[in-house]
């Protein structure tokens, strides 16, 4: 028969002392370890800079699947019975109502309720309380695979805590609390980011409610309980509304068989809607879900997506990653769903996509032609530039294409602009009219291209409706006679949303450091666009000056987003979001530029751009931007 219980902890270096004495090599219980500041010879492993909940999946994944029950206990928790037993003995004996989950009552130095209240405390021996604190959980052997691995995205460790509660609510009245044992909090860290940034930790719950909330089948509750729309974007809603409701139920807590399996697949589909991305591989083996993508599944995935994914595939509004990451799911053969950001990267790093943006994208036959077979430099106005004294390299290519018309510094920025890249919005387009209106016929640009698609709100800001750039310039330019190269078809549909799903922007917030975040949402550039239809063109290189992806999305100053000159030319009309909060995603573009561009021989990237490029620290902030979930499935 198996052991009753094997009990977990993470620990600096060794573990607590009293838990070793209550759990090590009893008859019916066995106590194992890991470490996050020193090896210990007696560890499972030495986990350096790992988080709470990363080093809770690292647990449940080494240790032997052949136990009733796995116990995650907190470090620094006092376990204080209140009977004649001892610590394991009272679990022991909790354990004989063969909870799906096991808890006890929250006693010193814990934020709840229940912790205060003594007279609900003595009123019984057990009771239904969901949301309970995660430094003591004891769960059934048949519900690993439904709580683990523990949602990480949001990388603030409550978003693991309370994820797992909200995992609860199917099995509440299995979910059981013994009033026979108190716990108390010994220690909690003031470093730790739930502890000091309070605001940051909140916004964080709160975006991973609004992720996780359509999926949530039980949303019929929340609203019962709802005074307002607010309520049901706020993270702890959820929680109060449960504990009120179990609370005032007075339920009674169910006991069940010892061959009790959990794991109903009916039960947890009636609250949730397992299609979604953090549910698509529950219910399968822990080995299987914590399964890497190694090569062999890497090949198969690039075999369906070749198979799949066409770029009339990606000519949509609609997000076509959820249908295709469902059916590349239904013809794979490995052990474990993949997921859609996983999708996404395989698909962005794919050798001979015949799919990408730059092979498929309509492009203006004149544009095709002046630009064939030409050394083409692309400039944008990144402050980097000022000082490096460049004008003449630039001007030394066979056309220069300018994003805007003015060149507030040739030294640096060079002297011509044969072609003007321009979003053709309300911030940009009237100072381009202007431009024109002031420039003699011989001077005029080529060509103006523009990868965006919408010019104003019509007829008046607020009213949701456009009026594209294409209806708004096409005749206006004609009478300059400057060729108009823009996105849109025949049928009034956009080239742009090919490249908008190969990108694949998210909403999402990145912490600088411990006073500065930048937040991020919407699509790529209208400039980073207008580079990738460059591409799409046979041009014999393309060199790109005075892109930096606005200093690589981390805050600096406004001159570090944009050149001063270029303020003073352009106004702030397109600089009102700071250069803290802006509208397009500048990670998914820098991870786009790697995984595809740079594989182009004619892509040529300023070098101290390219340098920055590949710095180990962009890596660091690429590889946790990769683990953030897609918020908002949106493409304005």
């Amino acid at each position: 028969m198996n052991k009753r219980i094997c009990v977990l902890q993470v620990a600096p270096s060794k573990p607590n002392k009293d838990h070793v004495e209550f759990f090590k090599d009893k008859d019916n219980c066995d106590f194992y370890f890991v470490t996050h500041e020193e090896s210990n010879p007696n560890a499972l492993g030495y986990f350096p800079n790992t988080t709470w909940s990363e080093t809770r999946d690292i647990l449940v994944e080494l240790v032997d699947k052949k136990y009733d029950y796995y116990a995650l206990v907190d470090y620094d928790y006092i376990l204080r019975p209140q009977r004649e037993l001892g610590v394991l003995d009272q679990i022991i004996e909790d354990l004989e109502m063969n909870p799906a989950v096991l808890t006890y009552y929250p006693g010193n130095n814990l934020e709840t309720p229940y912790a205060r209240d003594e007279e609900y405390f003595s009123s019984r021996d057990y009771s239904c309380i969901p949301f309970t604190h995660f430094g003591l959980k004891i769960i059934h052997n048949s519900l690993l695979k439904w709580f683990f691995p523990l949602c990480r995205d949001f990388s603030v460790n409550v978003d693991s805590c309370h994820m797992f509660n909200i995992q609860e609510i199917p099995f509440l009245k299995n979910v059981i609390c013994s009033h026979k044992m108190k716990y108390d909090n010994g220690y909690s860290d003031p470093d730790a980011i739930y502890n000091s940034d309070g605001a940051y930790t909140k916004y964080k719950m709160d975006e991973m409610w609004k992720w996780i909330y359509p999926s949530f089948k039980a949303s019929n509750i929340l609203q019962h309980y709802s005074r307002d729309a607010k309520d049901l974007d706020n993270s702890l809603f959820v929680k109060d509304v449960f504990v009120n409701l179990m609370k005032n139920k007075n339920f009674t807590p169910s006991s069940e068989p010892r061959d009790i399996d959990y794991y109903n697949q009916e039960r947890l589909e009636s609250i949730f809607n397992l299609d979604h991305q953090f549910f698509i591989n529950k219910g399968k083996s822990i080995d299987d879900q914590f399964m890497e993508l190694d090569n062999p599944f890497v090949s198969e995935v690039e075999a369906l997506l070749r198979k799949e994914v066409t770029f009339d595939t990606l000519k949509t509004k609609e997000n076509p990653w959820v249908p295709l990451t469902k059916k590349i799911n239904s013809d794979l053969k490995n052990r474990r769903n993949i997921t859609m950001n996983e999708c996404l990267e395989i698909y962005q790093k794919m050798e001979k996509n015949e799919s990408l943006f730059i092979k498929n994208a309509k492009t203006n036959p004149d544009l095709w032609e002046y630009l064939e077979n030409k050394r083409v430099a692309f400039v944008g106005p990144a402050s980097y530039l000022s000082g490096q004294g460049k004008g003449e390299l630039i001007d030394s290519y066979d056309i220069v294409i300018r994003v805007q018309p003015e060149i507030w510094d040739t030294k640096d920025y060079g002297s011509r602009t044969d072609i003007i890249q321009s979003c053709m919005n309300s911030s940009y387009s009237p100072k381009l009219v202007k431009y024109l209106e002031n420039t003699p016929a011989k001077n005029y640009p080529k060509f103006i291209i523009c990868n965006d698609t919408v010019a104003r709100e019509i007829p008046h800001p607020g009213s949701g409706k456009w009026l594209s750039v294409v209806k708004e310039y096409n005749d206006y330019l004609k009478h300059y006679g400057v060729p108009f190269a823009h996105l849109e078809n025949e049928d009034g549909t956009w080239e742009r949303w090919g490249l908008y799903w190969e990108v694949y922007a998210k909403p999402h917030i990145e912490r600088v450091d411990n006073s500065l975040y930048t937040y991020y949402s919407g699509n790529f550039n209208s400039g980073y666009g207008a580079i990738n239809m460059v591409l799409s063109c046979p041009v014999k290189e393309l060199a790109v000056f005075g892109v930096d992806f606005y200093n690589f999305g981390v805050v600096r100053s406004m001159e570090d987003k944009y050149n001063p000159a270029y303020i003073a030319a352009q106004g702030t009309d397109g600089t009102y979001l700071g250069p803290d909060k802006l509208l397009h995603d500048q990670m998914s573009q820098i991870m786009h530029c790697k995984n595809v561009l740079e594989k182009d021989p004619r892509f040529k990237l300023d070098p101290e751009i390219k340098t920055r490029l590949h710095e180990e620290e962009l890596k660091k902030r690429i590889d946790k931007f990769k683990t953030l979930p897609k918020i908002l499935h949106t493409t304005q």
